[in-house]
């Protein structure tokens, strides 16, 4: 289970637990080393920091809602059964995606089919962030709460909110294709968006 440390400020993510991508899947052709954090804002939201040491990262897209996959991305997927639902992959999702550009893909919806689109006017809020170093890139991004209680029907954020996460490492590009993952998934085609393989998280 992975703990969602509450934190008072931004500032404060360096107390929160750390998450690793440790599988690389479908015979990925790169495995950049990525690590990161994700914490509780209560009254903001969730926000995650993200860190790739990954050299010259891919990154030819700029706009809001671009395929940012086929560029070098990290992905931030947050599932939210409702109560009494059991956890399955046509439960409520989000997708956050990021290119080293600050370019976000950002979905949400029951399963993969007809998902929305986050309306722009989340997007100052989400406060995307991303920094390119000599041999890493950083993230970090705000998943608003006011978001998922408007937009998404969560109706509560505590320790007793039934939530899974799953991070990941992408780039559809066939040069340096690969999928790199937080959880482990068990699929025979290359496929995100699938909320059993979640973990499982709780927030304290």
């Amino acid at each position: 289970m992975y703990q969602i440390r509450k934190i008072r400020s931004k500032e404060e993510i360096a107390s929160c637990d750390p998450f690793q991508i440790s599988y690389y899947l479908w015979n990925s052709k790169r495995r950049p080393a990525v690590s990161g954090k994700m914490g509780y804002i209560p009254g903001e939201g969730f926000f995650v920091r993200m860190v790739c040491g990954e050299k010259e990262p891919l990154a030819l897209y700029t706009a809001y809602m671009d395929p940012v996959c086929r560029d070098s991305a990290m992905e931030i997927f947050l599932a939210f059964p409702e109560e009494g639902e059991k956890l399955g992959n046509q439960v409520m999702y989000l997708n956050f995606e990021v290119n080293a550009n600050g370019a976000m893909y950002a979905r949400y919806g029951k399963g993969r089919k007809g998902r929305q689109t986050m309306p722009e006017a989340w997007l100052p809020v989400c406060d995307v962030q991303t920094e390119v170093s000599e041999g890493s890139w950083t993230l970090t991004l705000l998943i608003p709460e006011g978001y998922l209680k408007q937009e998404c029907g969560i109706s509560r954020l505590d320790e007793n909110t039934e939530l899974y996460c799953n991070f990941y490492k992408i780039s559809e590009t066939p040069e340096i294709e690969h999928y790199g993952s937080f959880h482990l998934i068990e699929n025979e085609k290359p496929n995100f968006h699938l909320p059993i393989y979640f973990e499982r998280c709780q927030i304290c």
